[in-house]
């Protein structure tokens, strides 16, 4: 087995290098992270300003790092982006080693000083991997959900930006109106009551860019999102329950995606994730050109139990 230790500033590259050639293949696929070199990058500097401090890393006898797991943390909850273990191909014991190795970062990782106070862990997985299958089973981490990702590129995504805001000019940017945006947080909050960003911070906050439509009795519904290294991503949409059903999510999302992409410049791809059940959202996606990628798992850790034990820090 490798050796575990805290990460360090200088692991940086390797980490990412690594990171980007085990995301290709779908038996080792995280989800969340990207899938080239500067997509992992931009997600693991937006982990925290300190990347180093929310890691752990497993090395071999030369100092090559081999393995790494990264921590966000929000409130009492945690995300793993990982474990990522690379094991030769052809080793005897492959499946042995990268489950050994996972385990021994994972127990580094609850050691660190900022996760003292969470109580649950989320690990998101592509449905072909396996191996972070077993990781969850054998960590108790059941199935929270699943979600598909739904993704639009090429000659699709640029025929809907060429159509601009110009065609849903009901759309607007969010405006500085304290109303609307307490309607937009009331509306969050309903519509994602177990969200990692809440409503307040959705209206808040610097990474969305959001988006609204109004009528006459107020807020219709809201799309918010944001521009990473090569794509468009959707985060979330919200439609008034009075309003469903006469394209106002269609609406914010060309809005969405034409706001983006004027702010963030030209990108190859948008893509969304959509909870396994939600018709309605998969039916607006659809329309609007959107295809099925992906499936990812969503296991979820309770630290509080009696079978989950913490180091000593």
């Amino acid at each position: 087995m490798y050796d575990v230790r805290n990460a360090m500033p200088v692991d940086l590259d390797a980490v990412i290098a690594l990171v980007a050639r085990l995301q290709r293949e779908p038996a080792h696929q995280i989800g969340f992270h990207g899938e080239t070199e500067d997509e992992v990058a931009e997600e693991l500097a937006e982990l925290a300003p300190d990347w180093a401090g929310n890691a752990v890393v497993a090395v071999d006898g030369n100092g090559r790092v081999r393995g790494v797991l990264s921590v966000e943390v929000e409130g009492r909850r945690a995300y793993l982006y990982g474990p990522f273990v690379d094991v030769p191909a052809n080793h005897p014991a492959a499946g042995h080693v990268w489950q050994a190795t996972a385990d021994a970062m994972l127990t580094h990782a609850l050691g660190l000083p900022r996760l003292s106070g969470v109580r649950s862990l989320d690990l998101f997985g592509h449905r072909g991997n396996r191996l972070l299958a077993d990781f969850a089973a054998r960590h108790d981490a059941p199935v929270r959900m699943t979600t598909r990702c739904f993704t639009l590129t090429a000659a699709p995504l640029r025929s809907l930006l060429v159509r601009g805001p110009g065609q849903d000019d009901r759309a607007t940017l969010l405006p500085a109106d304290p109303a609307v945006r307490d309607a937009v947080a009331a509306l969050h909050d309903r519509c994602f009551p177990d969200a990692p960003t809440t409503g307040a911070d959705l209206v808040t906050g610097e990474r969305h860019t959001v988006v609204v439509l109004l009528g006459e009795r107020g807020l219709l519904g809201y799309a918010a999102g944001y521009t990473q290294a090569e794509e468009y991503y959707v985060d979330v949409v919200g439609v008034d329950e009075d309003a469903r059903s006469c394209g106002v999510g269609r609406t914010v999302v060309r809005r969405l995606l034409a706001e983006l992409a004027a702010r963030g410049g030209v990108r190859d791809r948008a893509a969304a994730m959509i909870r396994d059940g939600n018709e309605a959202s998969e039916r607006m996606f659809t329309k609007l050109g959107f295809a099925a990628r992906a499936e990812l798992v969503n296991y979820q850790a309770d630290l509080t139990a009696p079978t989950m034990h913490r180091p000593a820090v």
